[in-house]
C-alpha cells in the first residue's frame, strides 16, 4: 500500500512541471483594439412633453401650448421616416476619445379637436443629438476599465405641421432648436471572459448654454464573434429639459438597442 502511494505521489510530481509548461498564457489580443465604429439601431421610445406646436394664425382658434406623449417604438415604427445612428471609439493606453450619433424624423397624421374643419393634417418631429467627448483611462488592464470623460453634446429638435382649411386653404408651420450642452461623462467595463463585456456610459449637462439639463445612460453586453467583429445588445435612456419658452420637447427617449462593431 505504501509502495503505490509512494509511485502515486512521483507520478504526480512529473504530472505538475509538465501540465505548466503545456499551459499557454492568457491571450491579450481580444483587447488590443485602438479603433471602435459601431452602427447602431434604437428601438425608441418617447416620454414628456411636447412644447409649442406650430400656431398658423389664420387658425379661430389655436392649438394648445403643450400635449403630453407616451408613445413606445410600436406605436411610432410606422411613422420613422429616417433614422441613422452610429458611434465610436479611438483609445491609446492612457486616453480615450468617444462619439455618438442619433438621428430621428418622425411624420405622422395628427387628430385634433378641429378634425372636423381641419383636413390632411401632418406633423412632423426631427430629433438630432450628438456627443463628442473625450478623458482619462483610470483603469485600463484587467478586467475592469474605468474612463473619466469630459465633452459637449449637441441638440436639435424640429417641430413642423401642415393642414388644409375645409380642403382649400393651406396653412403650415416650423420652429426649431439647436443647443450645445458642456458634460461629464464616465465609462465603466467589466470582462469577466475575453470574448464578453459588460459596459455602462453614463454622462450629465446642461445648466450652460443649452439645456437646464440633459443626461443619458447606456449599458449592455457586448459578445466578441471575433477579434474585429462584436454585437451588442442594451438599453438607453436619454433625456432633456429645458425652459418652456424655448423648448420643443421636454423628456426622455428610452428603450432597447441592438449595435454591431468592427474594431482594429
Amino acid at each position: 500500500m505504501t509502495r503505490k502511494l509512494v509511485l502515486i505521489f512521483l507520478f504526480s510530481m512529473v504530472l505538475i512541471p509538465s501540465e505548466g509548461k503545456n499551459k499557454h498564457p492568457e491571450d491579450t489580443t481580444w483587447n488590443e483594439w485602438h479603433f471602435r465604429i459601431s452602427p447602431y439601431f434604437w428601438y425608441i421610445g418617447l416620454n414628456g412633453e411636447i412644447l409649442r406646436p406650430p400656431q398658423p394664425t389664420q387658425l379661430p382658434i389655436p392649438p394648445p401650448p403643450k400635449f403630453e406623449i407616451d408613445v413606445s417604438f410600436r406605436d411610432i415604427r410606422n411613422s420613422i421616416k429616417f433614422a441613422a445612428m452610429l458611434a465610436g471609439k479611438y483609445r491609446t493606453g492612457r486616453f480615450v476619445t468617444q462619439f455618438n450619433f442619433t438621428s430621428l424624423i418622425l411624420e405622422s397624421e395628427a387628430i385634433t379637436p378641429l378634425e372636423l374643419l381641419l383636413q390632411d393634417i401632418v406633423m412632423n418631429f426631427s430629433l438630432f443629438t450628438g456627443d463628442l467627448s473625450g478623458g482619462y483611462r483610470i483603469l485600463h488592464e484587467g478586467k475592469f476599465e474605468l474612463d473619466v470623460l469630459l465633452g459637449v453634446k449637441l441638440l436639435y429638435f424640429d417641430i413642423g405641421g401642415r393642414s388644409k382649411i375645409l380642403g382649400n386653404i393651406e396653412l403650415q408651420g416650423e420652429r426649431s432648436v439647436f443647443w450645445i450642452d458642456p458634460v461629464v461623462g464616465t465609462n465603466f467595463t467589466y470582462k469577466p471572459i475575453k470574448r464578453l463585456e459588460l459596459g455602462l456610459y453614463a454622462d450629465y449637462g446642461g445648466n450652460f448654454f443649452g439645456s437646464q439639463q440633459s443626461y443619458q445612460a447606456i449599458g449592455g453586453v457586448n459578445v466578441k464573434i471575433t477579434r474585429t467583429f462584436q454585437i451588442m445588445l442594451g438599453y438607453r435612456i436619454w433625456g432633456v429639459k429645458h425652459e418652456f419658452e424655448q423648448a420643443i420637447f421636454n423628456g426622455h427617449a428610452k428603450g432597447w438597442y441592438t449595435r454591431i462593431g468592427f474594431e482594429f
